[in-house]
C-alpha cells in the first residue's frame, strides 16, 4: 500500500498505539454531539478495516449528515488526530514553539512584563538544549520588549549584548551544521556503496573526512559539535575496517549522552542510533559482554520511549537479528525475524521500512542456510534479488548474488549454477564489486561442478578455496568481505562435514571461553 492523500487517515489511523486512541477518543469528548462524537465514528469505522475501502464508509454512514461533506470531515479529523498526538506526544522543542506562541499572544494582550518572564525561561531553555534555532526569535523579543527594562543610558549597551549573543549562537549552529553535513556525505556514500573494499573505496570516504576541521577544538564547544564530529570519524573509521579505533569515538559518543541526560529527550533517535552503531562495532570486534550491556540499554530505552516511534523498536530488534546470527543461534534468530514480521505488518510502509525488509530478507536467507531449510533461504533471497537494484546498499545487493549461487550449489541445482555465475559476473563487475574474494568463489563454484562425483576432490577444492579467502582477506579492507556471510564457516562445514550451525557455536563458543580468559587476566 502507498501513502496517497485518499488513505492518509486511514495509514494515521493505523500507526496509533492504543494509549494513543484512548487518549484522542477523549479529547474527543467534549466535541460529543447526541450519543457519540461525528468523527470518532469516522474514526472507529476505519479503525475497523484491514484495507482502506472510502466506499464501504460511505455505505455505513448513508443518509447521515455526516457525508454532507465527508472530505472536509475527514480533512478535520486528520488535524484533530495530529493535534491531540501533539498534546500527548510534548518535549523540550513542542513546550519551546508553545512558550513563543504564548509570550506573542501576552504581548498583544498589553502584558509584556509576565511575557519576559516566560522569554527568560525560554531563552534559558534553548541554551540549555542548544535549541540555537529559535534564538533568533527569542533575541527579537528581547528586543521588542526592551523599551520596559532599558533607559537612554543602556539601551544600546543591550541591543550589542543581545546581538553578540544572537551571533555566538549562530557561529555555533553553523559549526554543527558543518560537521552534520560531513556526517550526510559519508553516510550517503556508505547507503550506496556499503563497506570499503579496496584503495579507491577508501580514499572516496577519506576525501570527505579530511574535510573535517579536526584540529580546531575552539569549535568543538557544544554537545552537537562534538556528537556529529564523533560519529562522522566513527562511521569513516568503521567503513575502512578500523573497528577498534572507531570504539573510542563511539563510546565518546555514548558517554556525552550520559554526561547530558537531558539530551536524550530532544535527539532520541541520535541516542538509539549511536547505541546501534556501538553494538554493531561490538558485533564486529566480537566483544560479547559489551554487546549484550548496549543491547541491554537500547531495549530499556524502547521501554520508555517506544510508544513515540516504533522504529526504535525495529532497530533494537533487527540487531539482536544479526547478534544470533553469528552466536550460530539460528533458532532465535528466526524467533526474532517473525516477530520483526509482525511488527513491520502494524507500520505504515515507507521507503526506509521497505529497505529494513529487504535486509530482514537476507537474514531470513542467512538464517535458512544455518537451520539447513535451503528452499526457504531461496525464496527469501529471490525477494531481495528481484528488487530494484538502486534502492538496496550496493555490497549487499551484490553478495545476495553470491549468497543465492551458495543455496543453489546446496540445493544442486548444476545446470542453473552454471547459467547464474555468468549473470553474476556481470553485475559485479558493472557495480566494481569484483573483488578477488568474489573471483576465488565463483571460480570455485564453476570448477566444482565438474567435481560433485568425486568427494575427495571436492573435499580438496573447499580446502583450496577456504586457503585462498584466508589469504586474501589479511587484509584490513579486503577482511569487510566475510562481514556480509561466514564463507570461512560454511567451507569449514563441508571440510569437516558438519554442519554450519555446528561450526558457527563451537566458534562462539571458543570466543567466548577466550573474552572470560582475557577478562581473567586483566
Amino acid at each position: 500500500m502507498t501513502t496517497t492523500s485518499n488513505n492518509s487517515l486511514f495509514l494515521l489511523i493505523k500507526s496509533l498505539t492504543a494509549t494513543e486512541k484512548g487518549y484522542i477518543k477523549k479529547q474527543a469528548g467534549v466535541h460529543v454531539v447526541g450519543d457519540k462524537n461525528k468523527y470518532i465514528k469516522i474514526f472507529d469505522a476505519i479503525d475497523k478495516q484491514k484495507e482502506y475501502d472510502e466506499k464501504a464508509i460511505l455505505k455505513k454512514f448513508k443518509g447521515e449528515p455526516i457525508l454532507n461533506n465527508f472530505a472536509v470531515a475527514k480533512n478535520y479529523l486528520f488535524k484533530f488526530i495530529l493535534k491531540s498526538l501533539e498534546q500527548y506526544h510534548t518535549n523540550v522543542k513542542s513546550d519551546l514553539r508553545s512558550t513563543l506562541n504564548h509570550i506573542e499572544i501576552l504581548y498583544n494582550k498589553n502584558l509584556p512584563s509576565v511575557a519576559k518572564k516566560m522569554l527568560v525561561k525560554a531563552k534559558a531553555t534553548a541554551q540549555e538544549y542548544e535549541l540555537y534555532e529559535f534564538m533568533e526569535e527569542i533575541i527579537d523579543w528581547e528586543i521588542v520588549l526592551l523599551v520596559e527594562e532599558a533607559t537612554p543610558q543602556n539601551y544600546l549597551e543591550l541591543v550589542n549584548k543581545y546581538f553578540s549573543e544572537l551571533n555566538e549562537s549562530i557561529e555555533k549552529k553553523k559549526t554543527i551544521i558543518e560537521y552534520k553535513h560531513l556526517y550526510q556525505k559519508l553516510r550517503a556514500k556508505a547507503l550506496y556503496m556499503g563497506l570499503a573494499r579496496n584503495d579507491e573505496d577508501v580514499k572516496a570516504y577519506q576525501k570527505i573526512f579530511e574535510q573535517s576541521k579536526a584540529n580546531d577544538k575552539n569549535l568543538l564547544n557544544t554537545f552537537n559539535a562534538q556528537f556529529y564530529r564523533n560519529l562522522m570519524q566513527s562511521n569513516f573509521l568503521f567503513t575502512i575496517n578500523e573497528q577498534k579505533q572507531a570504539s573510542d569515538f563511539l563510546k565518546h559518543n555514548v558517554d556525552l549522552f550520559d554526561k547530558n541526560k537531558h539530551m536524550i529527550g530532544v535527539k532520541p533517535f541520535a541516542y538509539i542510533g549511536i547505541l546501534r552503531n556501538k553494538a554493531v562495532n561490538e558485533l564486529s570486534l566480537m566483544q560479547f559482554d559489551e554487546l549484550f550491556a548496549t543491547l541491554k540499554k537500547m531495549e530499556d530505552f524502547v521501554a520508555k520511549h517506544g510508544q513515540t516511534n516504533r522504529y526504535y523498536e525495529i532497530l533494537t530488534e533487527n540487531l539482536k537479528l544479526f547478534v544470533y546470527i553469528p552466536m550460530g543461534d539460528f533458532d532465535n534468530a528466526l524467533e526474532v525475524a517473525k516477530n520483526l514480521e509482525a511488527v513491520y505488518k502494524q507500520i505504515p510502509p515507507t521507503k526506509l521500512l521497505l529497505k529494513e525488509k529487504l535486509l530482514q530478507h537476507y537474514a531470513y536467507a542467512y538464517i535458512y542456510i544455518g537451520l539447513g531449510e535451503f528452499k526457504l533461504a531461496n525464496q527469501h533471497i529471490n525477494i531481495l534479488l528481484n528488487a530494484p537494484e538502486n534502492d538496496f546498499r550496493s555490497d549487499v545487493y551484490c553478495f545476495a548474488h553470491i549468497l543465492s549461487l551458495i543455496i543453489h550449489f546446496e540445493l544442486k541445482n548444476t545446470e542453473l549454477i552454471e547459467y547464474r555465475i555468468r549473470s553474476t559476473y556481470r553485475l559485479l563487475l558493472r557495480r566494481n564489486k569484483l573483488h578477488n574474494f568474489e573471483k576465488q568463489i565463483l571460480s570455485f563454484l564453476k570448477s566444482s561442478q565438474r567435481k560433485t562425483e568425486n568427494q575427495k576432490e571436492l573435499i580438496n577444492a573447499f580446502v583450496q578455496l577456504k586457503n585462498n579467502i584466508e589469504s586474501s582477506t589479511t587484509d584490513k579492507v579486503e577482511k569487510n568481505a566475510l562481514s556480509l556471510f561466514d564463507l570461512i564457516s560454511w567451507l569449514e562445514s563441508k571440510i569437516e562435514n558438519k554442519s554450519f550451525m555446528e561450526i558457527k557455536q563451537a566458534k562462539f563458543r571458543q570466543q567466548k571461553s577466550s573474552e572470560a580468559s582475557n577478562a581473567h587476566l586483566h
